[in-house]
């Protein structure tokens, strides 16, 4: 048994759903999951990234399954979880990973973006809760982990759909957490920091922003791997929120108990990253 499995034996024997499971944090808690002797099901609607992360839980003799999935889709997130019940017996785990990004500001953002980005990082996961959440209180057990943000538990201006979303999947989180602990459920959200998990190299960047600006102005983004192991360990330990790193924690204290200079700090990093912006756009024309 590897550092790893011992880290994450909670999780043997286990069965868990991951969507957004082809590349980035889903990626990695499918492979710490895999390793850990769970099975692991790898949806997304990246279908070879899919099967690139079951490759490598089966190549370290771990047990997963690829699967197509749009997460937009209510019927086929349900037809998955009613699929895995069927086939193995339960469900234990469903990570509600899948998500996008906007970066940009408010007044140019398209409302097809707001769309979509709606229906992906919270509809999504309110399909997925909800499917799973009904099988579980029939086990009379199961934890639901939804990947939200810092984004979720402060402003984040130049995100401003992202945080909306976000913010909204704390919202679930809490309010179901609450409600669901007598019933021998937990449910847990995600709100980490800048992570190199690759959402932001992949967001939807509106005018003059792109993930070069942010990663100039943003200096304190996570490893995959460090985020991918802290993230676990809360799920672990059965924690309401996981965040890092130490500058989250610290944002989230500052907005609790000064919100004025929370806002303050946010506003002064937004400030910079539109000062990078109109310089690159200058120097374009």
């Amino acid at each position: 048994m590897d550092q790893g499995t011992t880290r994450y034996q909670v999780f043997r024997g286990k069965i868990a759903i991951i969507t957004g499971a082809a590349s980035g944090l889903g990626q990695g808690f499918a492979i710490e999951i895999g390793k850990a002797g769970g099975t692991v099901i790898a949806a997304d609607i990246n279908m070879e990234g899919a099967a690139r992360t079951v490759a490598s839980i089966t190549a370290a003799g771990g047990k997963a399954e690829a699967h197509l999935l749009d997460v937009r889709d209510s019927a086929a997130v349900t037809s998955l979880v009613d699929a895995t019940v069927a086939r193995h017996g339960r469900i234990d785990y469903i990570f509600n990973n899948a998500g996008i990004a906007t970066l940009g500001m408010t007044e140019e953002i398209p409302i097809a973006n707001w769309d979509e980005i709606i229906d992906i990082n919270l509809k999504g996961v309110v399909y997925g809760t909800s499917a799973a959440y009904k099988h579980m209180v029939r086990q009379g057990s199961g934890h639901i982990v939804n990947t939200a943000s810092l984004a979720g538990l402060v402003p984040s201006p130049l995100l401003a759909p992202y945080s909306t979303v976000k913010f909204a999947v704390v919202g679930l989180s809490d309010s179901l957490r609450v409600e669901a602990q007598p019933k021998g459920v937990t449910v847990t959200a995600l709100c980490p920091g800048f992570i190199e998990s690759g959402i932001y190299g992949a967001a939807r960047t509106i005018g003059d922003f792109n993930e070069q600006i942010l990663r100039e102005n943003i200096p304190w983004i996570v490893p995959l791997d460090k985020g991918v192991h802290q993230l676990l360990d809360g799920v672990v330990r059965k924690r309401r929120i996981v965040t890092l790193p130490l500058y989250a924690h610290v944002m989230i204290w500052l907005y609790k108990i000064v919100p004025g200079l929370a806002i303050k700090l946010s506003g002064r990093l937004a400030a910079r990253q539109m000062q990078t912006a109109a310089e690159r756009a200058g120097h374009k024309k």
